[in-house]
């Protein structure tokens, strides 16, 4: 084991999840042989009409399997322990709690996981992700742990119950696996472990009548069930470019230099010993893209990547682009047949990143917040008018608390409907003052007001059912604290358990931006933190 695990924990180990394989077992259930098809197993009757509410019957089971992994103990096993702990504190480090369990009934309906608090960590938001569930628990620790699924749905510590909503993947018969986590890196939640005396459970509503009419013939079905809701094979590329598990990796290579797009990600893939997911380019004006550089990118037969590319209109206000500028609409016509031509695979795509900078809240002025929205909207429904279907959109936000906390800042959001992801640009400095401090601090800054409570809880409590990036991020070296941008490199192999929703992290690198430099190779210590932050099993998805 290397130091820098020694030293800061790491919570996630390396193994290339391109050698993992899907395991899959069968459960044997005694119904009849005929008529446990699919109509059935969604919850409809043999005749194809939805079985009635009054037709369904609580039910539930209890944990098969409990434990917690705390990265102050990074190889230490909690499976015997009487209390789950979950959240952060200087003790135990970042805390996430794994319950296991497995489903015989099916159709199921309203699943909810439950666990009960022993000790709250106040106010404390929760969060439960869908996870693989082949693991024991009496050695899994914080070295080890699967790549987190799907976040599900989010709760409060405070109570003495706290329930969530798992009914997107638990539908039927299958062995289900939860982790539950918490942003906070001060706050411990404890509950009651299956050892304590009171097991999570998972409840669930069944049929009254679990099998089709008597009338049917007889017979045993073996119905086959995959771990963790279809999460035990490879990480890989679902809709919306949405990681099945784990997170896309990335960069924009040589930003704000000369360097040509291809020489940049080449280098900066052979400095840090990998492939990167995600290409992240910027364009403006009249610019048609992707260019032939970044289509060359994307294909590339031996190191295939997706694009992630910035669009900043310029010559007409936002409001005079929404109401249907002439000049802006010629240019998106003939974006648009670009694209249908050249480039048809699904890419990451963005209208002005960071619009707070440029908004004036002045009625009248065609740069408010809600121009800005109504702006986004109208460039996507135009492309998609157009005929151009591969785009995956991204809200881009500057995570600058200035702007956080203005009252205009909520009216930034398009909407749910031309808004595929949400993201943030973010940057931790090295220098003590604003932006210092860790990976976590970077990802969720907060005020000392208390006036905005972070990124990251932010967006997870305002869009629940969008995936989260760091469309941007970076950490600026200082020659005053040299070993800083190593250190935050290396805490976030462990502080990324904080924040499960984010399914993509795309570094920012450029060695001037208006004289800070965010390389990741000043020294071997910093490579090397990078380089083993990108070799967490976290970061193992497979691309198409």
């Amino acid at each position: 084991m290397k130091d820098w695990r020694r030293i800061l924990s790491n919570t996630f180990g390396l193994q290339d999840r391109r050698a993992r394989r899907r395991l899959t077992f069968a459960v044997i259930i005694p119904v009849a042989a005929t008529g446990f098809g699919l109509g059935y197993s969604v919850g409809f009757s043999r005749s194809g009409a939805p079985v009635p509410t009054s037709e369904f019957t609580a039910t539930g089971v209890d944990a098969e399997a409990d434990t917690y992994i705390r990265t102050a103990e990074p190889e230490g096993a909690a499976g015997s322990e009487p209390r789950l702990l979950v959240g952060g504190s200087p003790e135990v480090g970042v805390a996430s709690t794994y319950v296991r369990f497995t489903v015989t009934q099916a159709p199921v309906r309203d699943a909810r996981l439950e666990l009960a608090v022993a000790e709250s960590g106040s106010e404390q938001l929760l969060e439960v992700i869908a996870v693989d569930g082949r693991w024991d628990e009496t050695t899994l620790s914080a070295v080890e742990v699967p790549p987190f699924g799907r976040a599900l749905d989010s709760a409060s510590g405070g109570g003495g119950t706290v329930s969530f909503d798992v009914s997107k993947v638990v539908t039927g018969v299958g062995v289900y696996a939860f982790a539950v986590t918490s942003p906070d890196e001060r706050l411990l939640t404890r509950f009651h472990s299956r050892e304590g005396g009171v097991a999570p459970r998972l409840n669930f509503r069944v049929p009254v009548t679990p099998t089709p009419s008597a009338s049917l013939s007889g017979g045993t079905q073996s119905t086959e069930a995959t771990y963790g809701a279809d999460l035990a094979g490879p990480c890989e590329v679902g809709v919306k470019l949405v990681p099945t598990c784990g997170a896309l990796w990335g960069v924009a290579p040589g930003a704000r230099s000369k360097e040509s797009r291809a020489d940049a990600i080449a280098r900066f893939e052979e400095r840090t010993g990998r492939p990167q997911d995600v290409f992240h380019a910027y364009h403006r004006g009249d610019e048609l893209f992707p260019t032939d550089e970044e289509i060359t990118i994307a294909r590339d037969p031996g190191r295939p990547r997706l694009l992630f590319l910035n669009w900043k209109p310029r010559g007409a206000s936002w409001a005079e682009i929404a109401a249907g500028d002439r000049d802006v609409d010629g240019y998106l016509d003939r974006l648009a047949a670009h694209i249908k031509e050249n480039f048809r695979e699904p890419f990451f795509f963005t209208v002005h990143h960071e619009p707070e900078n440029d908004v004036d809240p002045r009625e009248g002025s065609g740069q408010t917040a809600a121009d800005y929205a109504a702006m986004f909207r109208y460039v996507i429904e135009y492309l998609r008018g157009k005929g151009v279907t591969n785009l995956v959109t991204v809200m881009v936000y500057m995570a600058y608390l200035g702007w956080s906390t203005k009252p205009w800042h909520s009216q930034l959001y398009p909407g749910d409907d031309v808004v595929d992801w949400v993201s943030w640009d973010t940057y931790a400095y090295s220098d003590k003052g604003y932006g210092f401090g860790d990976f976590a601090e970077m990802v969720d800054r907060t005020d000392d007001t208390g006036a905005w409570p972070g990124y990251y809880r932010w967006a997870a409590r305002t869009f629940p059912d969008k995936p989260l990036m760091l469309a941007e991020w970076g950490v600026w070296q200082s020659d005053k604290n040299p070993g800083h941008q190593a250190l935050v490199f290396a805490q976030a192999m462990a502080q990324l358990a904080h924040f499960p929703r984010l399914k993509a992290l795309v570094y920012f690198e450029t060695a001037n931006d208006r004289g800070k430099d965010s390389r990741i190779d000043g020294d071997p210590g910093t490579l090397s933190a990078f380089r083993e932050l990108g070799e967490s099993r976290q970061f193992q998805v497979q691309l198409p």
